[in-house]
């Protein structure tokens, strides 16, 4: 009994979910379908926006968009119709075909893209007007920084008295009178100009009068000439960005090779400068050794002279004694030296002995051994 209970509650459990998930794509769907049914409403009263701004009164309105809404068909039958249709208030659809919707989102369309159109070209012509500004902002800068470095110039440092550190009101005055006559001369100048671009305006604004009036327009074989020459220039344009572009990167390997031909200069030179001091320093130990040499050298000679000298006088008085004797007695020497010293050590360790000796006939000890 209870088995069948829990298969019938897990079969309405899982008829309840999936009724869930069922209604759950169908708010999700209806969500899609409110979003486009807003985009379309916002669109279609942008379009009634503009439609009524360029009708007056909300009856043109109506009219405007029942005749959008209308099919040729309807139109007929409306024209048909006649002063009926015109005493009664016309009752206006609540939806849209396909046909009226496509036809009002290409409109949209277009007066967005003129929109953009004229919204580029009015900042094309903001931003033409700012860099101008800027442009003449710039020169009035660098003109009042050239006036205030004159004015400091001639006026502040030029035109003060050594004597009393005032400045001198005669070379203030020469200063801004020659100024003015500066900005007369400019005013002048302006002015021409101004004149002659009004004169060549005019004469530009009377050509194409005289155009307009005889009909020389601009032909299709001179537009399509221009069009020609445009090309021509827009290939030699881009031959010469490639040719830049080319110069641009030989410019860059060459910069390259000239950074490694500067590293190897460097390495070089730093190589070139050790073994400069290596060079110096074996050149002195070269010195150093000549200079040794030659002392030997000289040392040699001396005890040749020396050798010399005493072989003479030993040819000279033949009963000097031998080298070999010499040598002989000089060996006994030291074996009487060393026997001198071995008999030294024996008088000390005799003396010491006698010294212990006494110490213990004093004491009246026995000696050991008696």
């Amino acid at each position: 009994q209870v088995a069948p209970l829990l298969f019938q509650r897990w079969g309405s459990l899982r008829l309840r979910m999936s009724t869930l998930q069922e209604l759950q794509d169908k708010v999700a769907d209806l969500q899609k379908q409110n979003e486009i049914l807003g985009m379309e409403n916002e669109m279609l009263a942008d379009y009634l926006q503009r439609d009524a701004e360029r009708t007056s009164g909300l009856e043109d309105t109506d009219e405007a968009l029942s005749d959008l809404l209308s099919s040729p068909v309807d139109k007929g039958k409306k024209a048909a119709k006649g002063g009926r249709q015109g005493q009664q208030r016309r009752q206006l659809p609540t939806t849209l075909s396909l046909e009226d919707r496509f036809r009002i989102a290409n409109q949209e369309m277009e007066a967005l893209t003129k929109d953009i159109a004229q919204t580029k070209l009015t900042s094309d012509q903001n931003l033409d007007i700012l860099k101008a500004l800027m442009e003449e902002t710039d020169i009035r800068i660098a003109e009042v920084k050239r006036d205030a470095y004159e004015f400091r110039r001639d006026i502040v440092v030029g035109a003060e008295n050594p004597r009393t550190g005032k400045t001198v009101a005669e070379k203030v005055l020469k200063y801004m009178e020659d100024k003015l006559t500066q900005k007369d001369m400019q005013i002048n100048k302006l002015l021409m100009k101004n004149q002659a671009y009004k004169v060549a305006i005019k004469k530009a604004e009377a050509q194409l009068k005289s155009k307009a009036e005889t009909g020389d327009d601009l032909q299709y074989i001179d537009f399509h000439q221009l069009q020609i020459e445009n090309s021509q220039f827009v290939k030699r344009i881009e031959e010469a960005n490639q040719e830049l572009i080319e110069l641009k990167r030989r410019a860059g390997r060459t910069v390259k090779i000239l950074n490694n031909m500067k590293k190897k200069l460097s390495s070089l030179t730093a190589e070139a400068k050790f073994l400069e001091d290596e060079i110096k320093e074996r050149k002195a130990m070269l010195a150093k050794t000549e200079h040794d040499i030659v002392k030997v050298v000289e040392e040699k000679e001396a005890a040749r002279k020396e050798h010399k000298k005493l072989r003479a006088q030993s040819r000279q008085s033949p009963e000097m004694p031998q080298v070999v004797d010499y040598v002989s007695q000089k060996a006994e020497a030291y074996e009487l030296e060393a026997q001198k010293r071995n008999w030294e050590r024996k008088v000390e360790l005799a003396e010491t002995a006698a010294k212990r000796i006494r110490q213990a006939v004093k004491n009246g000890t026995q000696l050991p051994g008696r």
